[in-house]
């Protein structure tokens, strides 16, 4: 452990950072960081993996075993908060349905996730931070194997009613279109309203915890691939103001 706190005071003067800044940057507590750092104790795994999450120029098995290089290479440029993400600007695509934004129902435990690749999104999309493989007929619009164009929000969070999002609570991840529920909690639905033989919905609606989300990105477009003439269309979903 005492290796791993010597990369992560590392990584935070790298980035021009002090420690308690880290730890805003990252959502921890002040002193989670800095008292490790002080009296060589453990770090919860939790935060290593937020580490990486919001760092992910740097390379994990740099971070958990000091092997090289520290910085991942081909890794998109972060835009700052408040700014607008230039055209040039790469994203992590992640490909396994097992990684972040996967639309299995289980989520992956592995605290750690690595793209497949990154690519360049286009001007179409400004303020995407990531984009995920989606594998799933719950939600009718995207076609299984296209890719969705996500940006991350952060808490607390600004629900838009009435559009798609992906998230991740408890142990799941799933991708779906949200509607207000009852207090403290969203509604999440399906758009394929397909039904078993005796009438039941397959997808039924799924009530949230808001508290309970770990993660949430705006799905702001998504991309097709036609294998038959090698032409990728992109539709942008333009997102309904919230009332």
């Amino acid at each position: 452990m005492e290796n791993i706190l010597i990369r992560i005071n590392q990584l935070a003067e790298n980035e021009n950072l002090t420690i308690t800044k880290l730890e805003n940057k990252i959502g921890a507590s002040k002193g989670v960081l800095s008292r490790a750092l002080s009296k060589n104790t453990d770090i919860q795994t939790k935060w290593l993996s937020v580490i990486v999450e919001n760092y992910p120029q740097y390379n994990a098995d740099w971070l958990l075993t000091g092997t090289p290089p520290m910085l991942r290479k081909n890794i998109f440029r972060v835009a700052k908060k408040g700014t607008k993400r230039d055209a040039g600007d790469l994203i992590p695509l992640f490909d396994d349905i097992g990684t972040i934004g996967g639309t299995n129902l289980v989520a992956d435990d592995n605290p750690f996730y690595y793209p497949t690749e990154y690519i360049d999104p286009g001007d179409l999309f400004p303020g995407a931070t990531a984009a995920i493989r989606h594998y799933n007929d719950s939600m009718k619009e995207y076609i299984s194997g296209s890719i969705l164009i996500l940006q991350e929000l952060h808490k607390p969070f600004n629900f838009i009613w009435g559009e798609d999002y992906v998230i991740e609570y408890a142990e799941y991840r799933i991708t779906k279109k949200i509607r207000k529920g009852k207090n403290g909690y969203v509604t999440a639905c399906s758009t394929n309203e397909d039904t078993y033989t005796d009438g039941k919905h397959k997808y039924e609606p799924i009530d949230i915890q808001i508290d309970s989300i770990r993660r949430l990105f705006l799905v702001t477009g998504f991309i097709i691939k036609r294998h038959s003439s090698g032409i990728v269309f992109n539709k942008n979903k333009v997102a309904s103001k919230s009332k």
